[in-house]
């Protein structure tokens, strides 16, 4: 168990220390005299701090799940399996698609909605989780049938459907 968080950890931590990479190395290609951003851009949140508060929720996640030996082991995999889609789809949709609807709505999902279904499942009762188990099962199904279907959309470029699953996402998680 404490090799599994640890390689957890150490995934986490590698696919950090790449993109601070990949950051450093793109600023450093940017043009010096470059007009600075306007100060109402400074006062929010970088995409950069706000992928990297995305990656700490999906860590604590996984950190959380590790913990908890009664959370069945195929659900594990399959929460997991969303966040590794996350960290795939979210910085693409991201850079390509910034202002979309439908990355707000999976940034959200990365930010908060998946960590919010796990836990809330994780503070009942090892009853109550017996009794809503198949509830957890179907959220957390369909959480990753949005981000499948959300990998799909951006690898196809598929910007027609951005509007329609935006709005599902937002009636269904919202």
């Amino acid at each position: 168990m404490t090799t599994i968080i640890a390689a957890a950890i150490f995934i986490i931590a590698v696919v950090g220390f790449a993109i601070m990479m990949k950051n450093m190395k793109a600023k450093k290609a940017a043009p010096k005299d470059s007009p600075s951003p306007p100060s109402a851009s400074r006062s929010e949140a970088s995409p950069d701090q706000e992928y990297k508060t995305i990656l700490d929720s999906l860590l604590r996640l996984n950190l959380l799940m590790r913990r908890d030996i009664d959370l069945p082991g195929e659900m594990v995999s399959e929460v997991e399996a969303i966040i590794d889609d996350l960290t795939v789809i979210i910085p693409g949709m991201m850079e390509r698609y910034p202002g979309e609807t439908l990355t707000y709505e999976i940034k959200k999902i990365g930010k908060e909605h998946l960590y919010k279904t796990v836990k809330e499942y994780l503070d009942l009762s090892l009853e109550s989780r017996k009794n809503q188990l198949d509830i957890f099962k179907k959220t957390i199904e369909s959480l990753h049938d949005v981000s499948n279907r959300s990998r799909d959309i951006v690898e196809k470029n598929e910007t027609a459907e951005f509007k329609t699953m935006a709005n599902f996402l937002a009636g269904k998680f919202s």
